[in-house]
This record gives structure tokens, C-alpha cells and sequence, in this order.
């Protein structure tokens, strides 16, 4: 009886110094010093020992005579501030809560330039991988707050997560002159790619305090935010603050949009762009005009959207001619996409003609616009418009994926691809209140649609969506495992995962992300060589 009430005491003291030493961490990594001030941290409600920083400001706000300009550092603070609630997101229009991408009433403002942090970290010298995060939403639209970007589940397997906001819009990627005379890289537009680059000097300088690696640092992004990662993987200004890039569903590759060349380009637009706003001239009477402008007045002008350019300075060339030279960043890469984005992009479109559709082919594809719909007769005979979704789909992130793992894998970095063909269930991404699009209880009616693949990637199944199976959770943990295993190593690949070769462009072997998790030749592969062929044709 004494040696098992020796026992119990012997495990209770070991269990006292054991929650001490827990406490002890959890208080250093709880409270965290940055450039700007002191930062108080709270637990993740999602994932034990991970501790989250909500709002915290990576730049100064770009108002006044900010708007505009590449971000300033952020306005330093006294004493401690509790990091517990998400900043405002980015201006934008708001959308129908009838579409998939609903995001609701945001809090919208100029003041927008924050970020959050989920720590795995228990103690400041940990030096975890870091994977910072750019949202989708056609540089038009989103923020780095939502409940699907949560990222305790990734933290949790020994990372530290960062997602941010980014200028959206006319306010963050117009083109004028005056802008461009007033800049000292005779440089406007990309004013959001440059907020992009802020965040990862902001991690650079303080992201070790959090128990991040700043000499590990993986971005990652899908749609538009893939696309970003990928002009950063190719900006000059990015040397030295990227380690590895994950691009999910990107379409960076072909952009070939400058500042000045052109009836497209970004001078142009925003001369007509102020012309709409009743604002004339090139000087800085015209700046001064616009910068006297109401925000949301701004936003809902059309004439900008989110269109990124080569502006000689923040991306010098086109994306395929700097991969296709290693001449920036030689850096690994995971890209792929999944099996019906436009499935989802489009999904409030009404059936169009097969007229409608000859008309769409015409334009994209010119005197080859015949051949490309041999290639998807059947389709097009059943279904016009599913056709034209399909084709969009293969054309636009399917083949702007596999464009830039051959680049980087002709270059000789190590380059992983995926093709994404598990079919979610339907929900409304962003309002998990009102998660129900169809009051179907979450049918996969889309396929792989478009932006479906988020919350496996952020293992976030149990707390966003509907309709998620066993299978589902199962691909869900073993992506988030491939996501920081890249970020860790360089390489997805870990003990008890499914191997995932190294991209070959010869062989075209990608890893297909679905129920059953394998390693094979390209699903689209035949679609894809021909639509390879006629865009190289065209360069």
C-alpha cells in the first residue's frame, strides 16, 4: 500500500513539474515583442499547445498620402496589446450570399495591413518552419481572417502559420502615370504584391520571437494568392525571403500585362480608370485628386480589379521567361489544381449555346478554336457551358500549374505536382454561420471545385463545411502533412506517406490528391500537352 502511495506521489510531483515547465513556456511564448510593441497571445480554441496573435499590423496604414505607395513600417506602440481579434479586412465589394464565396458584411478599411500568427512553438527558441499565406479572391476580394484559414491544425504538427491581408483592388494594383512619375523606381501598380513582400520582411525581422525559423520561410496561396507566390517566387525584391513556394490552382505563368506597353496596359487602365472618376491628366493634380477620393467610391468604379503587371521593378519580366532562366529565387516548388475549377467559379452561370460557346473558343483560341473542341466534343455535345468550364479549367490553372513545375524542374530544382481530384461537399467557404448553399446538407454537385480543396489543406474539416466523410478527413491529414513536410524539408515526402516523386516533365507522373492517394500520369494529360503546344505557339 506505501509503495503505491509512494508511486501516486512520485507521479503527482512529476506531473506538477512537468505542467509548471508547460505554464513556464506557455507564458514566454504567450507574449511576444516585435518591431511595433509587445503582442499578447491567447490559445487556439482548435488545437492544444498552439498559441494564436490575431491583428497584429505588419505596415503603417496606407492612407493619405500612403495610398498608393509601397508600405511603411508599422506605427511602434507602448505597453502590451492583446492580439485577440482579426484587423479589418482590406476594402472590396461585397458579395452575394448566394454565391459559393460569399463572405458576408466584412468590416471593411484602408486600414487594413494585418496579420495573424498561430504558433506551434513552445518556446521562443524552437525555430520552427514558417508558412505564410496569401488568399485567394482575384486580388479583388478576401482576407487572411477567415475561419477556413485558420491555422492551428497546421501549427499543431510543429510549424508557425502567418496569414495576411494584402491591398485589394483599385487600391492596391492601379497603374497611373502620376503614380509612376512620383515613384523613385519609376514603378505603379502591384501596390498588394508589395504588401505581400512586407509581410515577409516583417517575418524576417520577427518571426524567431514566435519560435519560427526566419531561414525557413514556405508561402503558399491559392487562386490569386497562388498566383502572387508565384510572381514572388520570381521577383528580385523577394532574394533571401523565401525558401519554398506552394502555388495552389495559380495562373501566373502566362501574365505578359506591362505598365506601359499597349491599349492593355496598366497606364492605360487607370487613365481610363480616372477618366471614369471625372479625373484628367497625367501630373500631380491628377494624384492629388485621386487620393482626395472615398475608398469605397474607389472599389466600386470599375476599370482596375486586381490585375498584377511588369513593372520593371517589382516583377522585371514576364513570369516563364525569369522561371524559365533560374534567373531568381532557385527555390523548391508544390503546384498543382484541381479537376473542375470552374465548376465552382461558375456555378450561378445559366447553359449557353453551342454558338456561345464557338464564340468564347474564337476568342481565346483563334483559328484553333476547331481543334480545341474536337479535344472536348462529348462534352460540349451534353453540355455548352460545362464544355466551356472544363476548357477554361484545363487552360487556365491546370496548365498554368504544370507550366511552371516543368519550368522549375527543366531548371534543376526540385519541383512537386499535384492534380486534386476528390469532389467536396458544397458549402459556403467563408460563413461558417451560414455554412448550407443549397440546404442539401453539403452535395458535391461541382466536382473539384474551384477553392475546395482549402480546408483539407488547412485540416480544418472540423470546423468548417458539412457533408465531410471519413475518406474526407483522411485526405485532409494527410495534405496538411504533405504542406509541412514541404515546408520543413523542402520535399512533402515523410515517414508513413505515400511517396510523392519529384516532378519529370518527360514522364509527366503527378501525385493525385483523392480518396485513394497515388502517384500516376497526368488525368489531363492529353488535354494539356495540346493546349501546352498551342500556348507556346503564341508566345
Amino acid at each position: 500500500m506505501k509503495t503505491l502511495q509512494m508511486r501516486t506521489l512520485k507521479l503527482l510531483a512529476a506531473l506538477t513539474v512537468l505542467l509548471s515547465f508547460s505554464l513556464s513556456n506557455a507564458i514566454e511564448i504567450s507574449q511576444v515583442v516585435t518591431d511595433s510593441g509587445i503582442f499578447q497571445g491567447t490559445e487556439s480554441k482548435y488545437a492544444s499547445g498552439v498559441t494564436v496573435f490575431k491583428g497584429i499590423a505588419y505596415a503603417a496604414p496606407p492612407i493619405r498620402d500612403l495610398r498608393w505607395k509601397p508600405p511603411a513600417p508599422a506605427i511602434p506602440f507602448a505597453g502590451v496589446r492583446r492580439a485577440d481579434r482579426v484587423g479589418a479586412a482590406c476594402w472590396q465589394a461585397r458579395n452575394s450570399d448566394a454565391s459559393l464565396y460569399a463572405r458576408g458584411n466584412l468590416q471593411r478599411s484602408e486600414d487594413c495591413l494585418f496579420l495573424n500568427v498561430f504558433s506551434g512553438a513552445q518556446d521562443s527558441s524552437d525555430s520552427l518552419p514558417v508558412m505564410v499565406w496569401f488568399h485567394g479572391g482575384g486580388n479583388t476580394a478576401g482576407h487572411g481572417g477567415p475561419l477556413i484559414f485558420d491555422g492551428s491544425n497546421l501549427a499543431a504538427r510543429g510549424a508557425v502559420i502567418v496569414a495576411a491581408n494584402y491591398r485589394l483592388g483599385a487600391l492596391g494594383f492601379l497603374a497611373h502615370p502620376a503614380l509612376t512619375a512620383e515613384s523613385e523606381h519609376d514603378s505603379s501598380g502591384n501596390y498588394g504584391i508589395l504588401d505581400q513582400l512586407e509581410v515577409l520582411k516583417w517575418v524576417r525581422s520577427n518571426i524567431a520571437n514566435f519560435g519560427g525559423d526566419p531561414g525557413r520561410v514556405t508561402i503558399f496561396g491559392q487562386s490569386a494568392g497562388g498566383s502572387d507566390v508565384c510572381l514572388i517566387m520570381s521577383s528580385p525584391l523577394a532574394e533571401g525571403l523565401v525558401h519554398g513556394v506552394v502555388g495552389q490552382s495559380p495562373g501566373c505563368i502566362k501574365l505578359d500585362r506591362r505598365l506601359t506597353d499597349g491599349d492593355n496596359s496598366g497606364h492605360r487602365a487607370g487613365e481610363n480608370y480616372a477618366s471614369r472618376l471625372d479625373i484628367s491628366g497625367q501630373g500631380a493634380a491628377a494624384l492629388t485628386q485621386l487620393r482626395a477620393i472615398d475608398a469605397e467610391k474607389l472599389i466600386a468604379t470599375p476599370g482596375v480589379g486586381g490585375g498584377t503587371l511588369i513593372d520593371g521593378w517589382v516583377i522585371p519580366d514576364t513570369p516563364y521567361a525569369m522561371l524559365e532562366s533560374g534567373s531568381q529565387n532557385r527555390i523548391p516548388l508544390m503546384v498543382g489544381g484541381l479537376a473542375h475549377e470552374n465548376h465552382g467559379l461558375q456555378h450561378t452561370s445559366p447553359e449557353i449555346t453551342e454558338q456561345q460557346l464557338d464564340d468564347y473558343l474564337q476568342t481565346v483560341f483563334g483559328e484553333s478554336a476547331n481543334n480545341v473542341k474536337k479535344s472536348y466534343q462529348e462534352l460540349a455535345s451534353s453540355s455548352p457551358l460545362d464544355a466551356r468550364k472544363q476548357i477554361a479549367t484545363d487552360n487556365g490553372f491546370l496548365l498554368s500549374a504544370r507550366l511552371w513545375g516543368r519550368l522549375v524542374a527543366e531548371r534543376g530544382d526540385a519541383a512537386y505536382v499535384y492534380f486534386f481530384s476528390r469532389e467536396p461537399p458544397v458549402f459556403r467557404l467563408y460563413m461558417p454561420e451560414m455554412t448550407d448553399l443549397y440546404g442539401d446538407g453539403g452535395q458535391r454537385r461541382f466536382g473539384a471545385y474551384h477553392s475546395g480543396e482549402l480546408a483539407y489543406v488547412f485540416d480544418n474539416l472540423d470546423i468548417v463545411g458539412l457533408g465531410w466523410d471519413e475518406n474526407d478527413h483522411a485526405l485532409s491529414e494527410l495534405m496538411a502533412d504533405y504542406w509541412v513536410s514541404f515546408a520543413r524539408n523542402g520535399n512533402p515526402n515523410a515517414d508513413g506517406l505515400p511517396n510523392w516523386p519529384v516532378y519529370d516533365p518527360a514522364t509527366d507522373v503527378v501525385q493525385i490528391l483523392d480518396a485513394n492517394t497515388r502517384a500516376g500520369v497526368h488525368p489531363k494529360k492529353t488535354e494539356l500537352d495540346m493546349l501546352e503546344q498551342l500556348y507556346l505557339r503564341q508566345r
